[in-house]
């Protein structure tokens, strides 16, 4: 019923131990890793480490708050999804978990009916995200980083999936947000036009159109 979680690593972090290790327990079962993180600073050096997909984050733990937590997480990732769960049903921390891109807030207990709503309503996530239709007949498969057309499957690099990602959801990308794939190094326009022109040979003729001194869009194929 929840196997596309399977192969979903979880980071939880709960300041009560024994909690955290009960729920850590029962999710397990259900996910193929669960990273435990007692504190906020812990959980980053997790997340900086490991290959995480979700994570679940108490509000109220010491020195770092959840909500401080997940700020710092969504400087470098707005996309994981998020569930935060709290004793508390306080007004601010709902308004900031709309800003904050947050999937669920759900309030203490962490019952096991809870836990369940929480497993159908990611695996619908999950499922959603994982394959989106590009195109007509163009889809991208974001979990194995492929794109198939016609019945051929084309591997991915991780720039030339963040790219076609990007223009999926914005139909464009400028050259500045490209450049930034390079995260610390500064690319030459060649070694720009040489991933496009990789990533080009693995979609139809015409997908992806230049504008010059501008970017990329995607074109409407017949």
């Amino acid at each position: 019923m929840y196997s596309i979680l399977k192969d979903k690593n979880v980071l939880y972090i709960e300041d009560e131990l024994d909690v955290l290790e009960n729920i850590s327990q029962v999710l397990s079962k259900f996910f193929n890793q669960i990273y435990q993180a007692p504190s906020a600073e812990y959980g980053l050096e997790i997340f900086e480490t490991y290959p995480i997909d979700l994570m679940i984050v108490d509000i109220e733990l010491p020195k770092m708050s959840g909500i401080e937590f997940i700020k710092k997480v969504r400087q470098v990732n707005k996309d994981i999804p998020i569930v935060i769960i709290s004793a508390y049903t306080k007004t601010d921390y709902l308004l900031e978990s709309i800003e904050l891109k947050l999937e669920q807030y759900i309030v203490k207990p962490f019952t096991s009916q809870k836990i369940h709503k929480l497993l159908e309503y990611l695996s619908k996530l999950f499922l959603e995200e994982n394959s989106v239709e590009i195109v007509p007949n163009v889809w991208l498969h974001r979990h194995s980083k492929t794109v198939s057309y016609n019945q051929e499957v084309h591997h991915l690099s991780k720039r030339e999936f963040d790219i076609l990602n990007i223009l999926y959801r914005k139909h464009n990308i400028t050259y500045d947000e490209i450049s930034e794939l390079w995260e610390d190094d500064v690319p030459s326009q060649n070694a720009i036009r040489s991933c496009i022109k990789h990533l080009r040979k693995k979609l139809p003729d015409g997908l992806i159109q230049n504008h010059s001194g501008v970017g990329y869009t995607l074109g409407n194929l017949q």
